[in-house]
């Protein structure tokens, strides 16, 4: 699985929207987000009626200088919805930085979509031999012809909060308490991006696929680490049977993981090795939850246990990357069980 991620993900693309790309082109995750989020836990949007679509589109326009030129974008995931007789076509956009022009962006993006849907309107007219005559012959569609909505969802996993523009309006440069602003919003439409924050997710009961645990483990992973411990130790099992996917996803959203697993490069075939590491790393995190425990006991209140439990946390994170990258995945089992030989490790690497 390692090995695999590694090479997949090393196409110039960010590891990180590389993974979360690929866990969200699955149907059902993909149903998941919009039901979790845009239904608010309505399962309104079912998998089977989800169909893949091309995700590159692009218009050739004319500039001043009478030059032709291309403009192309590339969607992250785009898929078409069935809702009975009527179809829609909604997007993802994965963002792991803020983007201070998202929403023109994003308005861009669903602009080509519109314009491409136009114009496979004009191929079809053409193709089936029609004479379109009047109105319809300058536009090349009938009045009767019809496009599918475009939805956008901009899926924020960045640490920082997000500061950039929400709107369109965000954007401009306007006086809001003039009389000339009050009458431009009447022929001034606004764009509103349609923005999910990781980092600030609510009810994320609404969420019924593996979104759930990932966008969990992360929100506390980034405000919380108590209740990150808490969620890891009462839902391990949960986590361990998760898809290949998931577990991608989940290790780069939370960075520390992901860089392990790249230090160790364990080759795709050994799986009882990789699960004797697994099992060891689960047993470390484990030590350090209980010494940070005993730390914060020794503190004798609330706030001394959750500083204990994260420098103990810290302490081990720090002693499991070291052995990785000196390649010593045996004494990394062995200070599993072993917590003498864990002490004499940390004692070696100065920890």
């Amino acid at each position: 699985m390692v090995e695999n991620f590694i090479r997949e993900g090393a196409d110039n693309v960010a590891e990180e929207d590389y993974s979360v790309n690929k866990l969200m082109r699955n149907s059902v995750r993909f149903a998941d987000l919009y039901n979790g989020t845009v239904f608010r836990g309505k399962q309104v949007l079912k998998p089977e009626d989800l169909s893949d679509v091309p995700d590159e589109n692009g218009i050739a326009i004319v500039g001043l200088d009478g030059k032709r030129r291309l403009i192309r974008r590339s969607r992250d995931v785009i898929k078409k919805a069935s809702f009975g007789a009527y179809f829609v076509l909604l997007a993802e956009e994965n963002q792991d930085k803020v983007h201070y022009a998202m929403p023109v962006r994003s308005m861009l993006y669903d602009a080509l979509e519109y314009t491409e849907q136009v114009e496979a309107l004009k191929r079809r007219h053409r193709e089936c031999g029609d004479r379109l005559e009047g109105d319809a012959f300058l536009s090349g569609i009938t009045r009767d012809d019809r496009i599918m909505p475009v939805v956008t969802l901009t899926v924020y996993h960045g640490a920082k909060p997000w500061d950039g523009p929400r709107s369109l309006y965000d954007m401009l440069e306007m006086d809001r308490d003039s009389k000339e602003w009050e009458a431009l919003k009447e022929v001034l439409p606004d764009y509103r991006l349609n923005l999910v924050e990781l980092n600030n997710m609510q009810h994320l009961e609404r969420f019924r696929s593996s979104l759930q645990p990932i966008f969990t483990v992360l929100k506390y992973n980034r405000k919380d680490k108590r209740k990150f411990y808490e969620y890891l130790e009462n839902h391990r099992e949960e986590l361990r049977k998760m898809d290949d996917d998931s577990v991608r996803a989940m290790l780069a959203l939370l960075g520390e993981q992901k860089r392990l697993l790249r230090m160790l490069e364990l080759p795709g075939g050994e799986g009882k090795e990789r699960m004797d590491v697994y099992n060891a790393i689960d047993e470390l995190i484990a030590d350090g939850r209980e010494e940070g425990k005993a730390e914060g006991k020794a503190e004798g209140r609330v706030e001394g246990k959750a500083i204990g439990l994260e420098l103990g946390q810290k302490r081990v994170n720090e002693l499991i990357l070291l052995l990785a990258r000196a390649g010593r995945t045996q004494d990394m089992i062995r200070a599993a069980g072993d917590r003498q030989y864990q002490e004499k490790l940390f004692e070696e690497f100065g920890i």
